[in-house]
């Protein structure tokens, strides 16, 4: 398996990776462990309007138009209750998806990476970009939120500059950065003898391995290495909002 990431973790210490995950912005957390609830605990229908409101949050969608509930009535179908039902079937197929594992994609696996990936292009319907449809922004945040974590990171233009993934135009290209990302995790664990969860805070230890990965790259990212604590914010807000 060839890796062609640029910066991925396995060029990180522990340490580093530490401080990233303390700097990640809070409101996302908060927006996680909303959605958490919601997605274990709640109806199709609150489960699929919360699915928009984050998304929406996350700007997946943007510049095009994201697709809204049926109640909503801005569209005509599929809805995004639909879309989500959809999902949620195929994505059963990865309930034990662990990026840990150097042979987490496999034929199964692929095959429902394949079909979230087509899913989810309908994620926007009107746009400028794609003739409308969505893109892997989109696509790999939906799914990460999905899969409760477990796989990720969401490919945003920010992660993929640090990454040095290049363009992602096709699922083929998603499921080749996501087995990078699963070769980047295996290389830094061996460099490090230590497991990825073992060195977050321990807050964040029972995430799976695609948000913590996410969390990494994601908001609040600081872009030196060298550590400023007046550049940091301890993420200490971890109440759970509705």
């Amino acid at each position: 398996m060839e890796m062609n990431m640029i910066a991925g973790i396995s060029n990180l210490t522990a340490d580093q990776i530490r401080r990233r995950i303390l700097s990640f912005d809070s409101s996302y957390v908060n927006d996680w462990n909303t959605w958490l609830i919601v997605r274990r605990d709640y109806s199709l229908d609150h489960v699929a309007s919360e699915f928009g409101r984050i998304l929406r949050r996350w700007q997946a969608c943007r510049p095009n138009t994201m697709r809204r509930c049926r109640y909503e009535d801005a569209h005509g179908a599929p809805y995004l209750e639909d879309l989500v039902f959809k999902g949620i079937e195929v994505s059963s197929a990865l309930r034990d998806f662990d990026l840990r594992h150097v042979d987490a994609i496999n034929e199964a696996t692929e095959k429902a990476l394949l079909e979230l990936w087509a899913i989810f292009k309908d994620l926007s319907y009107s746009g400028r970009c794609r003739n409308g449809l969505a893109g892997v922004v989109a696509i790999s945040k939906a799914v990460l939120l999905l899969t409760e974590g477990r796989v990720g990171p969401a490919f945003d233009s920010k992660v993929r500059k640090r990454l040095g993934t290049g363009d992602i135009l096709t699922a083929k290209d998603w499921i080749m950065n996501l087995k990078n990302v699963i070769e980047d995790i295996a290389q830094f664990e061996r460099l490090n003898q230590c497991s990825l969860s073992e060195t977050v805070p321990e807050e964040y230890s029972g995430f799976h391995y695609g948000r913590l990965y996410d969390m990494i790259f994601g908001p609040a990212f600081r872009e030196t290495l060298q550590y400023h604590p007046e550049s940091y914010r301890r993420v200490d807000n971890l109440s759970l909002l509705f």
